[in-house]
């Protein structure tokens, strides 16, 4: 290939040791590795995703050893790089094998990995020691994402797996400490798995005695990643463009993957064919800036395929990803044969959508072989790809959404296995056999989350049965009742009209047993029946003087400017409603009262600076809640809740939910409780106004908009407290559009 068409960025993948001459930035942290490893021939090279780990050992330290760093009187390097995988022990022997001898056959790795299990380290050094006779060679192991053993050894329910891993550390622990034969172990591990590490004896040892956490770049070292590469090959790069690349750098995860992807992106695009002009701020924009390059770049790949093949690749991607148990979307590799009966698709078929997103330095998909096996092990390259690719993002969701509806169904039938529960019924069944129906799992999806998927799928059929066969006798029941009505209609005609003739009116017995239990609840069943009946407005009356009673009490027993203003607001309205109620002694004295109290309260609270106080705390924590929370505060004045109403809408995103249906201006099992209405009083479960203070009574995702169909990524959580922006009401059904802190 010409350097016409060569890019210098390597995008995901990691830098390999060919590459040394475009890796820029790392020499100080190559030269630390070298001296750890002087000093220990084993060094454990630790950081977060997107560290660049891989990277430095490839393309920094192999490099320096071959150039005679480390041992002086000898540049003779064994050099085996491998990852733990599904198989280990196989693939150390296979590396190292291959070193030997490139045309090395798997009997003849397999035959090795049955002397290895039989004599240890020992196997090993015999078969590289005639090369340190020979040829006076140095031998160096890199186990790159050595993470790979707990995800994929440790986490297995065959004991099997747990031993090899176990044989595996020991091994290359004792490789680096015999004295026999210089040998040399690096491994890479992700900083988030150190616990882990723990599981193995020896293995916390080793890394407290040579563990090396890799740093973060400084402005001048990125500098000379961005722009190194290019000099070398005819680019030029707008100073404005590596400040606004460093400073976006800043601000994003992953930073060293990204910016080789964003890079290798702008050369493509700047040069497809010859380096000629400048890489400028248009070109970062061009390909949508660091945090959507990612997303862009996957969406091409996405979109050269047909329809079919998209649903296939969504699926392909929810296998290999997983939410884990501290809610971090990983990688989650697999194996194409069990890809190939998840989605019933041909090897063929799936290899040419895999090879769509490694081809023409996509780089997006890893495929490798797996051990002595003639299967592959599917990939995603970089967990980068899963935070900024907005598409697997969301896919992502989908299917967590999917596996929690699949262990509620799991969970169900073990609590009716064991006799604490009947089958699914009502809405639990309906929203179970909906999911079902819609997203169709079978046993190798379902294996991933609990192995009881025959059993829970009997479960949810048998659940079917009873549920149906409630449903024909409900219909035959309504049929038999039609049936009856239409039989005996002219009878009962007959004897409706002559009841009426003589008897009281429906509204006058309703009116009735109102006056005879004279309470509320009485009151207020009469005027739902008659909201323009004859006595409606006694009706009203009636309540209107309870709602203000209840109201003073309350005002009374609190004790607060707000709780005074309530009153007064509602007073106010009730005196519209009755046009004469403030002229009874008794309400005017009260209001007389509250004005006082609330001048008297509002000069105690002014001197005591609370107000001030509590709107500087507000500010402080600069958050919704600490804004909501001043709102909702009765003991001050309140004087900043404009402000604060502001604040949350520079703060708040917008977000819609179901929150139930309403029951009689209530909504029985409400997703929320109102815990605050600004200017009356309320019931926690009452249907919600704009303005409430909400506390969440459910954990529930929220939609993007009114139909609830798209979900925003974000969620309510259990005891959080959110704003009502509107209310909307669909039949009795109520959706809300609240306000929250993504």
């Amino acid at each position: 290939m010409s350097d016409s068409f060569f890019n210098p960025y390597v995008g995901l993948r990691p830098f390999q040791e060919e590459e040394n001459l475009l890796f820029f930035g790392r020499d100080e942290q190559t030269l630390e590795l070298l001296q750890r490893l002087h000093a220990n021939r084993f060094v454990a090279v630790v950081g977060s995703s997107g560290s660049g780990k891989s990277s430095l050992i490839r393309a920094g330290l192999i490099p320096a050893l071959k150039g005679g760093f480390l041992v002086e009187n000898s540049s003779q390097w064994l050099i085996a790089i491998m990852k733990p995988g599904q198989n280990p022990v196989y693939n150390l022997a296979a590396t190292i094998l291959n070193q030997i001898d490139p045309n090395i056959t798997t009997a003849q790795i397999q035959a090795f990995v049955i002397r290895i299990k039989k004599e240890g380290a020992s196997a090993i050094l015999d078969v590289i020691e005639p090369l340190r006779e020979n040829k006076n060679s140095n031998f160096f192991l890199l186990v790159d994402q050595f993470e790979e053993l707990f995800r994929f050894s440790l986490k297995q329910k065959d004991a099997a797996f747990k031993t090899e891993a176990i044989d595996f550390v020991n091994l290359i622990l004792k490789l680096s400490e015999q004295k026999q034969i210089p040998f040399y172990v690096v491994l890479t591990m992700r900083s988030d798995f150190i616990g882990d590490c723990a599981e193995f004896f020896g293995l916390p040892e080793a890394l407290n005695k040579s563990q090396y956490l890799v740093p973060r770049l400084n402005r001048f070292e990125l500098k000379k990643v961005i722009e190194g590469p290019a000099k070398l090959y005819g680019g030029k790069f707008n100073a404005a463009l590596t400040s606004q690349l460093i400073n976006d750098l800043g601000e994003v995860k992953d930073e060293l993957p990204l910016v080789q992807h964003a890079l290798m992106r702008m050369w493509t695009h700047k040069y497809p064919a010859s380096a000629h002009g400048e890489l400028d701020l248009q070109d970062y924009n061009d390909i949508g800036g660091i945090e959507n390059a990612l997303s862009v770049h996957a969406n091409e790949a996405l979109n050269e395929l047909s329809p079919d093949e998209q649903a296939l690749a969504k699926v392909l991607f929810q296998a290999l990803t997983t939410i884990d148990e501290n809610g971090r979307k990983i990688r989650r590799p697999a194996k194409l044969s069990d890809l190939r009966e998840l989605t019933g698709a041909s090897e063929e078929k799936l290899l040419k959508i895999i090879n769509n997103f490694i081809r023409n330095n996509r780089s997006f998909l890893v495929l490798t072989n797996i051990g002595d096996s003639t299967d592959k092990l599917i990939d995603i390259s970089h967990e980068s790809l899963i935070r900024h690719w907005k598409n697997l993002n969301n896919w992502v969701d989908e299917e967590s959404e999917a596996a929690i509806h699949y262990k509620h169904l799991c969970d169900a039938y073990n609590a009716h296995r064991e006799d604490r529960k009947d089958l699914l019924s009502g809405r639990e069944f309906e929203i179970t056999q909906e999911w079902f129906e819609k997203f169709r799992p079978n046993k190798i999806w379902a294996a991933r989350y609990n192995e009881h998927f025959p059993e829970a799928t009997k479960y949810l059929a048998d659940s079917a049965k009873i549920h149906n066969a409630k449903k024909r006798n409900a219909r035959r029941l309504r049929r038999v009742k039609k049936i009856s009505r239409y039989t005996i209609v002219s009878l009962a005609f007959i004897g409706l009209f002559t009841y009426f003739i003589f008897q009281p009116s429906m509204e006058q017995l309703d009116w009735r047993t109102a006056v005879s239990e004279n309470n509320e609840e009485a009151y207020s069943t009469y005027l739902e029946a008659h909201p323009k009946g004859e006595y409606a407005e006694i009706a009203q009356n009636f309540l209107d003087s309870t709602m203000l009673q209840q109201a003073w009490q309350l005002a009374s027993k609190e004790n607060t400017v707000k709780a005074y203003q309530k009153y007064l607001n509602v007073a106010a309205t009730e005196k519209d409603s009755l046009n004469n109620i403030l002229g009874y002694s008794k309400f005017a004295k009260d209001t007389l009262v509250a004005l006082e109290r609330i001048e008297s309260l509002k000069d105690r609270m002014a001197n005591s600076n609370l107000d001030e106080t509590a709107w500087n705390t507000a500010q402080e924590k600069n958050s919704l809640a600490s804004y909501l929370r001043y709102i909702k505060n009765d003991s001050i004045l309140g004087t900043h809740d404009d402000d604060a109403y502001k604040k949350i809408q520079e703060i708040g995103k917008n977000g819609f939910l179901y929150s139930g249906r309403s029951s009689a201006n209530k909504i029985p099992n409400s997703i929320f409780k109102i815990i605050y209405r600004k200017d009356s009083a309320f019931n926690s479960n009452d249907i919600p106004q704009p303005n409430d203070i909400v506390k969440a009574n459910e954990n529930r995702y929220i939609y993007k908009d009114i139909n609830v169909n798209n979900k925003s990524g974000n969620s309510i959580r259990i005891g959080d407290i959110y704003l009502i922006k509107s209310v909307n009401l669909q039949a009795n059904a109520v959706f809300v559009e609240i306000l929250y802190e993504p």
